[in-house]
């Protein structure tokens, strides 16, 4: 019975050492056995730096080079003569603000890139927007409303047809996701001559599916 209290003593003493007071905030650097690198010798974004005469860590891109693009667009970076795109075909944006209206005769107006367009909008938006870009992928069996691109009969309703949106807007949405934060962007996986191929892929679905959506009214009256 005598060991009893130092037993529980050591006991607490040691479970709180090791999971600490949870939830308490505390600016002492914790006691880490195995670090895995979380401490490492660096300045962070926004922070002081005397090593430069200006005491900022944060610095400009070297004088004289320019950036190139990234790993998604490797070909273009490492080519001998790189495109260089505006910011309308970068952005679906001119600089005063107005949206592009029509994919850039530069993302390549043919079938080659109509077949980009096909093959990257069924690995990265057939799943929710469908095959046909009416919103009835896989993921509205599960209770989701993903929006209808390219059936205007839905107008009106949340599944509200995407028909008058401009290229720029298309190509924006691809980019950076939805407003409501629902649809991520796909900037990070798709270079900017992918993403324009899949906004003329959408205007062929909507072209084939208004064009069946009028012959099925014109058949049923």
């Amino acid at each position: 019975m005598r060991y009893i209290i130092p037993i529980f003593a050591i006991l607490v003493i040691t479970i709180v050492s090791i999971l600490g007071f949870r939830g308490d905030y505390s600016k002492n650097t914790p006691i880490e056995v195995f670090p895995d690198m979380d401490r490492q010798a660096k300045f962070k974004a926004q922070t002081a730096n005397s090593r430069f005469a200006d005491g900022s860590a944060d610095r400009l891109p070297v004088t004289g080079t320019v950036l190139r693009g990234t790993a998604i667009d490797s070909e273009n970076v490492f080519s001998s003569q790189p495109k260089f795109h505006s910011d309308a075909y970068t952005t679906g944006k001119f600089p005063d603000g107005e949206w592009v209206k029509n994919v850039p005769v530069s993302a390549g107006l043919n079938m080659s890139t109509m077949r980009l367009g096909r093959e990257k909008y069924g690995i990265h938006c057939s799943v929710c927007h469908g095959d046909y870009g009416n919103g009835l992928g896989v993921t509205a069996k599960f209770g989701l409303n993903p929006r209808n691109l390219a059936d205007s009969s839905n107008a009106g309703s949340y599944l509200e047809s995407a028909a008058a949106w401009t290229d720029g807007q298309f190509y924006n949405a691809i980019s950076n996701g939805s407003a409501s934060g629902i649809m991520l962007g796909l900037k990070d996986r798709l270079s900017p001559d992918e993403r324009w191929a899949i906004v003329l892929y959408l205007r062929a679905l909507q072209d084939y599916v208004g064009q069946a959506t009028t012959a099925s009214k014109g058949q049923g009256s």
